[in-house]
């Protein structure tokens, strides 16, 4: 039996300002204490608020990256769903923007080109386990002799330009980490380059998306519409560029409201409608437009606030609603002590109360409508829930098409378990 309250939860992915993941390979923390060292002045910088907003991941050497999808023709293609679960956690945790490998290499190591085929390598496999994905890739030379020398200049010229061939790397992808008393200022360098790095991915990225666009048909793609334009606003936001971001959400959210509600989708466009519209206000919270951010939640909850779905689970619909004002509200609180400021209608309270509201009325409805269901279905309708692909679908139909028709028994059982789920296990004290 599936507890299914979890549908109403924003994910941790969504409630946080998004981080260019940047990958660290090479690193043997556990038994070398320099690589401990650079490892610790990267995770340091963390807490400083005046760094780049990079999240930095170490990679074991045996370390595996999602495959990327085969790219689909969209001239037959009917999205089964609006938004996939998994692809924020994905680039958030999994994908990088940038794989930095570190080698231990001194311009005058007497094992030069032993070594130099060694960190060769390194950047070539890397390279074939990101095949398919456009993941930057450069190289840091961990050196314990600063070049002071003129000789020393000439000869790493020299080799850094025997490294640029051998590993097919631009200028811009070559990095020296002198380890010394300065290693907090040259990791700070270094961080700077990695983001620009991701900055430039992050933008190809977006770049693909706007050239798939181009072959959509809005009559048939209506929700790759918005998950392509969520999409671009989440890889914006990456990139910092909130204002870019803010007007791909606002495209994302304007496009849903366009879905004709159904049975089979109510729930789906109304629990990724949602999502987006957090989206939207949080930007608009972070461009200092906290009236924006206002609006916008009140036209949402105008919007939806009449449309209930199925009448057998009518108490959803106040669940949904409940959540909506009580994230808004912890929004407005994450906000005020970040230092915005708070009339009536922006304190927390306000929304709070709308949520215990909405709750009241859940309980209520569902007291109404479930307090006779005292027998859960076999098989279990709901089973599912945490393999579905995309957000808001039901179990015991995922991926299905608006215009297909439902299967009435099958529907049945999944109102049912609903139901019971409602009046025994979800807790509404």
């Amino acid at each position: 039996m599936t507890n299914l309250d979890r549908d109403f939860e924003f994910p941790a992915e969504l409630l946080v300002q998004p981080q260019a993941l940047v990958g660290i390979s090479g690193l043997d923390t556990l038994n070398n204490a320099v690589h401990r060292a650079v490892w610790d002045a990267l995770s340091a910088s963390r807490r400083q608020q005046d760094r780049p907003p990079v999240q930095f991941k170490l990679l074991a050497a045996s370390h595996e990256f999602p495959r990327p999808k085969s790219k689909k023709s969209y001239d037959q293609h009917i999205p089964k769903g609006v938004l996939k679960r998994g692809w924020m956690h994905k680039h958030l945790t999994q994908v990088p923007s940038v794989v930095v490998v570190f080698c231990d290499l001194d311009w005058d190591d007497p094992q030069w080109e032993e070594r130099k085929l060694e960190c060769v390598s390194r950047v070539q496999s890397l390279r074939e386990a990101l095949k398919g994905r456009g993941s930057r890739v450069c190289l840091v030379l961990i050196q314990r002799k600063a070049p002071n020398l003129a000789v020393e200049d000439t000869l790493g010229a020299e080799r850094a330009k025997e490294i640029f061939q051998a590993a097919d790397l631009s200028n811009k992808s070559l990095y020296i980490l002198p380890h010394n008393e300065h290693l907090l200022g040259f990791t700070a360098k270094l961080e700077s380059a990695f983001y620009d790095l991701a900055k430039s991915y992050y933008q190809h990225e977006i770049r693909q998306i706007k050239q798939h666009r181009e072959h959509l048909n809005k009559k048939n793609h209506q929700y790759l519409y918005v998950r392509h334009h969520f999409k671009i606003g989440f890889f914006c936001e990456l990139r910092q560029d909130l204002v870019t971001a803010h007007c791909h959400y606002e495209e994302a959210y304007n496009s849903l409201l366009e879905a004709r509600l159904l049975d089979t989708n109510e729930f789906e466009v109304k629990t990724v409608a949602g999502y987006i519209s957090y989206k939207v206000s949080r930007v608009h919270f972070a461009l200092n437009r906290p009236r924006d951010a206002i609006s916008h939640f009140k036209a949402h909850i105008e919007h939806y606030r009449h449309k209930t779905g199925h009448n057998l689970l009518l108490f959803q619909h106040y669940a949904w609603l409940s959540k909506q004002f009580s994230m808004f509200a912890e929004l407005l609180e994450e906000m005020a002590h970040q230092g915005f400021p708070s009339v009536q209608t922006q304190h927390p309270g306000f929304y709070y109360k709308s949520a215990a509201k909405y709750s009241e009325q859940r309980k209520v409805i569902a007291n109404q409508l479930c307090k006779n269901v005292t027998t859960y279905p076999d098989p279990d309708p709901l089973a599912n829930w945490d393999k579905l692909e995309f957000y808001g679908q039901r179990p015991w139909r995922p991926c299905q098409l608006s215009a297909e028709p439902l299967d009435p028994d099958l529907e049945r059982q999944g109102i049912l378990a609903i139901q019971y789920n409602e009046f025994h296990n979800v807790d509404e004290s």
